[in-house]
């Protein structure tokens, strides 16, 4: 319990991260443009917790594997945080036609922000380049009205996906404009050992 002025507030211990945890962990997500934000940003806060204790130890290659091993086997997690979301948004998955997001890219070392050293020295930079995730609403369902109680950050447009992508029902393009988009880019510091 923290009385701070005339307010008491309790804090659940079990979620405040002890100093010796801070220190174990080697991966963060970077801020302001460099993080995703909305339903991807979620996602992806998740992903960072599982891989939180991955090092950098010189090689890129080998770190990539890691995080991509580890991203495969986030996609269940992901799509459960992905699907909670949309119901939730929606009141339920009725006015729902599918959902798609596109697990299937691969994390990779920053090219395009020249955060990684030539050398292979210090952290390593990561990216997931983008994220999509779409969530296609029936014909007689106004997508416009919902897609805020979804995701703020998203756009309603035609979807860009395929039926691979799918996580709920059958992807169909003929949604067209009734497709929530939601598309952003996220990236990740690995700490050196």
């Amino acid at each position: 319990m923290i009385t701070l002025g005339n307010k008491t507030k309790t804090i659940d211990m079990n979620t405040i991260s002890t100093f010796e945890q801070f220190l174990n962990e080697k991966a963060y997500r970077l801020t302001g443009i460099y993080a995703a934000k909305g339903l991807v940003g979620k996602v992806m806060q998740a992903f960072k917790k599982q891989i939180e204790k991955i090092q950098h130890e010189g090689d890129v290659t080998a770190t990539l594997t890691e995080v991509n091993k580890a991203w495969k086997k986030f996609q269940k997690p992901a799509e459960k945080i992905i699907m909670d979301q949309v119901e939730k948004g929606a009141k339920s998955l009725d006015p729902v036609l599918y959902v798609t997001a596109n697990f299937s890219d691969e994390w990779i070392a920053d090219e395009i922000n020249g955060l990684n050293s030539d050398d292979g020295s210090g952290p390593l930079y990561i990216a997931y380049n983008e994220m999509v995730i779409n969530v296609g609403f029936k014909e007689d369902v106004i997508g416009r009205k919902l897609f805020k109680k979804i995701d703020k950050t998203g756009m309603m447009n035609s979807p860009i996906a395929s039926s691979k992508d799918a996580i709920y029902g059958d992807y169909d393009s003929a949604a067209g404009e009734n497709n929530l988009e939601i598309r952003d880019a996220e990236y990740i510091q690995i700490n050196a050992n």
